[in-house]
């Protein structure tokens, strides 16, 4: 079940699904509107025995933004892999808060988000994790990963396991920092000018998460828009070292639907 409601400058947007046994899920959700917008979603998943969701939160563009996520296991041994990525600059604003409610036994988690802020932009990343008392076997990670490009970048991480059960494996971790000095030396020793490096680093870090995308088509155009958006701008630079390509046809994506 979705409802949306909203208007040119601002939406707010709730998403709902039950995932059945045995089930398996895709969930994608873009983000990439303009530097007024204001976004606000909420998805929530039920997922039931062995259900399995691939969940992508892919944030490129938009002055504010906040997704609100929760995930419930309400059945054992199922899985839930949840991806996001988010580039903001000028004073955009980005606040991804996730929780997932392990209440069933043998079920997996694992939360990866990766952001690039610059200039005055901030982020937010709050993940919590309730493991309950009859959940054993629970396997559950986290991990946040931001790269500031100014000094006037923010953000601000807080993964977060409340742990019920005695037998578990859970960990979390975050990272926030500025390009790796060794890497772009690297890179220039070997002829490559400071900006395509940079790029080149940029790119490397963002791939990690789109490489999760299951549909080769999106993630082709997904990729061209994230080289695009590092270049700070919607036109091809025929000196960058990425080559952004430019589609002849209009895309289409085949996606099978004789199972539903």
């Amino acid at each position: 079940m979705g409802v949306i409601c909203g208007h040119q400058d601002g939406a707010i947007a709730t998403f709902v699904e039950r995932i059945w046994v045995g089930a398996h899920f895709e969930h994608y959700k873009l983000q990439n509107l303009n530097n007024s917008s204001t976004l606000v979603s909420t998805t929530v998943m039920h997922l039931e025995k062995e259900a399995h969701l691939e969940s992508h939160f892919l944030s490129m563009n938009g002055g504010l933004i906040r997704n609100n996520t929760r995930i419930d296991f309400q059945g054992k041994d199922g899985t839930a892999n949840v991806y996001g990525l988010y580039l903001m600059d000028r004073k955009q604003h980005i606040d991804n808060q996730v929780f997932v409610d392990h209440a069933m036994p043998g079920c997996t988690s694992n939360e990866m988000f990766k952001g690039i802020l610059d200039e005055n932009a901030s982020g937010v990343f709050n993940g919590h994790v309730l493991v309950r008392k009859d959940a054993q076997k629970t396997n559950a990670y986290q991990s946040n990963r931001n790269i500031l490009l100014t000094d006037t970048a923010k953000a601000n991480s807080k993964p977060f396991l409340e742990i019920y059960a005695d037998d578990v494996k859970c960990s979390h971790g975050s990272t926030t920092g500025q390009l790796d000095s060794e890497a772009m030396f690297y890179l220039r020793q070997r002829g490559i000018g400071e900006d395509s490096a940079r790029m080149l680093l940029l790119y490397a870090f963002a791939a990690e998460v789109v490489s999760k995308i299951a549909i080769p088509q999106l993630r082709s155009r997904i990729e061209d828009m994230i080289k695009k958006r590092l270049m700070g701008e919607l036109q091809i630079c025929e000196q960058c070292v990425l080559h952004c390509s430019t589609p002849e046809h209009p895309v289409e994506f085949e996606i099978d639907l004789s199972k539903i």
